[in-house]
């Protein structure tokens, strides 16, 4: 196996305080809007499916989420 000459090095991640708070913010709306769609699938449940996917829809959202303020960590 050959020696790469030269090494890349990743640079860090964006240190700032303000980076932080708007992706703070930005996860906040997002985890509000995902339990919207899981409050209308609740609702809509009188069309079977229709509501089920809507609420499966929601938490998958939440949860990538709820990841992604973990990465953020």
């Amino acid at each position: 196996m050959p020696i790469p000459e030269k090494i890349y090095i990743p640079e860090p991640a964006d240190p700032s305080r303000k980076h932080f708070y708007i992706s703070l913010i930005k996860s906040i709306i997002r985890l509000v809007a995902s339990g919207s769609l899981v409050y209308a699938g609740y609702k809509l449940q009188v069309l079977e499916v229709i509501g089920t996917a809507v609420m499966i829809a929601g938490i998958g959202l939440f949860v990538a989420e709820l990841l992604g303020i973990a990465e953020e960590l």
